[in-house]
């Protein structure tokens, strides 16, 4: 993993995990109202027959895998958005960690600039940062947090 310097990352880090959390709550409310629903079908077709009872079962099982689709898209967004959230975090870091290093080669001596040409750095920039993990539902908390180089 090289020093890299680049552009700062213009990511919504705390509205990605807030929608990441949100839309994971839907899921569950299409599921929780998945349930419910199926009850009372079950309660209306007990009895029910004819050719309109038939429209209506049709009706009930294109719902179901329609509000199944649904739940499982929205639980895979909430998923992708807090990868998004990992990838942003840690290669936001990395251009922190770039323009602190850059910063600190800048304010050494000419002197030190032509050994460090010479004979290679030998300045201690502190660790290079690493990966963040990816937050986890349905939480979807923060898994770290920006370092802040002085």
């Amino acid at each position: 993993m090289g020093v890299h310097g680049g552009q700062h990352v213009v990511f919504d880090f705390d509205g990605a995990l807030e929608v990441a959390r949100q839309l994971w709550g839907l899921a569950e409310n299409v599921d929780t109202f998945r349930g419910k629903r199926d009850a009372a079908a079950t309660t209306a077709l007990r009895h029910w027959q004819g050719r309109y009872a038939t429209e209506f079962r049709g009706s009930v099982t294109a719902e179901q895998g329609s509000d199944t689709s649904l739940s499982a898209a929205m639980r895979a967004d909430a998923r992708n958005l807090a990868t998004l959230w990992s990838q942003a975090m840690t290669e936001e870091a990395r251009v922190r960690y770039a323009d602190h290093v850059t910063e600190k080669k800048q304010h050494r001596s000419f002197f030190h600039r032509v050994e460090d040409t010479i004979l290679g750095s030998h300045e201690d920039y502190g660790p290079e940062p690493g990966p963040f993990a990816v937050p986890q539902p349905p939480t979807f908390t923060a898994t770290g947090c920006l370092p802040v180089y002085t």
